[in-house]
């Protein structure tokens, strides 16, 4: 074996972090450990390797060629090992894919992808967890969950995850069927009833209050924050409540007719879907299977537009 003696975990976990921070410092904060300890870690991984593996721009810390080539070599025998352990841990089980599924994919998209994934794999099973988004980021990293659906994560959060992009989803205005909101311009309905947002923790939240705050809203005191379908369904039945919401959880209701969008005018209120993971998925695992039918599904749905 070529691999240089003396080189440890903590190297490529070092390296990885600093490469995805782009900054000592941050890297440093994200690992709990001072910038010197971690800096003297890197010199030590180059000492090895012979060669140099960041650019010292300011305080950015840029890959070199050698270590972009060598980030790819690292991940993946991270990911390797990670798997490796989880196996001989007992948490995976045989046939069993792990998700996360936001909400703006719970209601009809993902479903209809996990009747395909059944009727090809009878014989797995896919176990689904939902939550806000930073819980589920907590558990793919932690191999909770092997791949997470939704909304695009913030660029912060992104740190050793790839996200997988599937399709453009917008953000609507909703009412109750019949509302007199539907017939008035959106500021004038803004103004005049009651407010749902979505949680302040909510990838969605920070696009509604730049809207709003283009509007010269931003004033607005919500009376109820949710991103949950059946709580705010039966808020906005029972009163005249309005609800910025993703277009995916309430594409059903929207469709049935028990709930109608107001016209924001606006092009800039949507944002990426897509599935992200940690790991390389194994080609033709359950979980790669899983990638693949969600695609398919984005490609189908394209070419009956």
């Amino acid at each position: 074996m070529n691999i240089p003696n003396g080189l440890k975990l903590r190297h490529l976990e070092a390296f990885l972090t600093v490469a995805e921070a782009g900054t000592i410092s941050a890297a440093a904060r994200q690992r709990n450990v001072s910038q010197p300890a971690l800096s003297k870690t890197i010199s030590e991984l180059e000492g090895l390797l012979g060669a140099h593996l960041f650019e010292r721009t300011g305080r950015r810390a840029v890959l070199t060629p050698a270590g972009e080539n060598f980030r790819a070599h690292a991940r993946a025998a991270l990911q390797s090992l990670e798997a490796g352990v989880r196996d001989l841990s007992g948490q995976v089980a045989a046939g069993l894919v792990k998700v996360g599924l936001l909400p703006t994919v719970a209601g009809g998209f993902f479903p209809s992808v996990a009747l395909a994934f059944s009727q090809a794999r009878p014989d797995a099973r896919i176990g689904i967890i939902t939550g806000p988004n930073h819980y589920l980021l907590e558990r793919l990293r932690g191999g909770k969950i092997d791949l997470m659906v939704g909304r695009m994560p913030r660029a912060a959060d992104m740190a050793g995850l790839s996200f997988e992009y599937l399709y453009d989803e917008p953000i609507l205005l909703v009412a109750r069927a019949g509302h007199p909101a539907l017939d008035l311009p959106v500021t004038d309905a803004l103004l005049r009833y009651p407010l749902i947002l979505p949680n302040p923790g909510a990838i969605i939240r920070q696009s509604v209050d730049q809207y709003l705050a283009a509007m010269g809203l931003s004033d607005l005191t919500p009376v109820f924050e949710t991103v949950a379908l059946p709580a705010a369904q039966t808020l906005l039945e029972g009163s005249e409540m309005l609800w910025f919401i993703s277009r995916g959880v309430v594409a059903r209701e929207i469709a049935r007719g028990s709930l109608a969008a107001l016209d924001l005018k606006s092009d800039y209120m949507a944002g990426a879907v897509g599935l992200t993971r940690k790991f390389t998925f194994d080609e033709d695992s359950h979980a790669d299977l899983l990638a693949r039918l969600l695609h398919r599904r984005v490609e189908e749905d394209c070419a009956r537009r």
